[in-house]
């Protein structure tokens, strides 16, 4: 199983049916200047037993969902709630799964791997543990189910030949793509419906971008070579990871101003890895981030910071 990189990359796998809509959409351009910096309180947040704790969401009840992994390509599921860990498995997905989302009625999504099919479906988890599916139509074999609102609408992404995002309410599947982009991804949605993700152009750049009443924003952290938007809040602030100077960094976009998240001591390697130096990836209702980083000794921890 492959853990989510949240700069897209495409891929090929098998093709699936259903029913699909497709979103009118415009496009818009927002430039940002400089980024500040401000004192953040970090708490490192670790799976007892593991070298690799993922977090991504986190809800207004400060439930998070998240992944550990112990050993390669082995990825269980978590849920910490007032300090507990609760992990579990999708069915079938036994060692391969990844939750991405979560809603204040702690419905989780995420994605995970089928031993049965070989295929990469997304899933939604229900608070009584039951789970359904998430897969748009012409499926290209790998789907992410990254977000969830409390009306329980899912955004996404599917990756085929490209990666399109999707947007997944009362049954019906949207595919949302940014005009003119070579993929596009959806990562986080919010309760008044505005959505995060990322894009890449025909350069092959990757931008974030901000989706609320039909008009697409981009966001671009300034001097970075790659951007992608995570979360957002019903507070419109905004959460992503950016690359800079061949270093990842974490951010928060709020009232148009970039505000730069480093956990203290992490990895400043570069940008190779999947996941190295700092990356956030979900921000609550009161502002409390989630997301992850790589120490110098290669190991990915968890952290939440306020």
């Amino acid at each position: 199983m492959r853990k989510r990189d949240p700069f897209p990359v495409a891929v090929s796998f098998l093709v699936l049916a259903g029913l699909v809509a497709v979103a009118s959409i415009s496009l818009a351009s927002c430039n940002q200047g400089s980024a500040t910096r401000r004192s953040l309180s970090f708490t490192t947040i670790d799976f007892p037993g593991t070298t690799e704790t993922l977090l991504f969401k986190i809800n207004a009840n400060g439930e998070i969902a998240g992944a550990y992994t112990v050993g390669p390509n082995v990825v269980h599921g978590f849920l910490l709630q007032g300090g507990t860990f609760t992990t579990f498995d999708v069915p079938n997905g036994v060692g391969a799964t990844q939750p991405e989302g979560i809603n204040d009625t702690s419905e989780v999504t995420g994605t995970y791997y089928d031993a049965t099919t070989g295929l990469e479906p997304g899933f939604l988890r229900h608070p009584d543990g039951s789970v359904v599916d998430i897969v748009p139509p012409n499926s290209g074999g790998y789907t992410e189910a990254n977000g969830i609102n409390n009306s329980g609408t899912i955004a996404g992404r599917d990756i085929g030949a490209v990666s399109e995002g999707f947007v997944f309410s009362d049954g019906n599947y949207t595919i949302t793509d940014v005009p003119g982009a070579t993929n596009t991804s959806l990562f986080g949605i919010n309760n008044l419906g505005d959505i995060v993700g990322s894009y890449v152009d025909t350069s092959g750049t990757t931008h974030g971008f901000l989706k609320s009443n039909g008009s697409i924003t981009t966001i671009d952290f300034p001097g970075s070579t790659s951007t992608n938007a995570q979360d957002i809040n019903d507070s419109g602030e905004i959460v992503g990871s950016t690359v800079v100077a061949n270093v990842r960094h974490g951010y928060l976009f709020s009232s148009g101003t970039f505000t730069q998240i480093d956990y203290p001591g992490a990895s400043t390697a570069g940008s190779g890895a999947p996941l190295s130096g700092t990356d956030v990836h979900g921000i609550s209702a009161s502002g409390v981030i989630v997301g992850t980083y790589t120490d110098t000794a290669g190991v990915i921890h968890g952290f939440s910071a306020k």
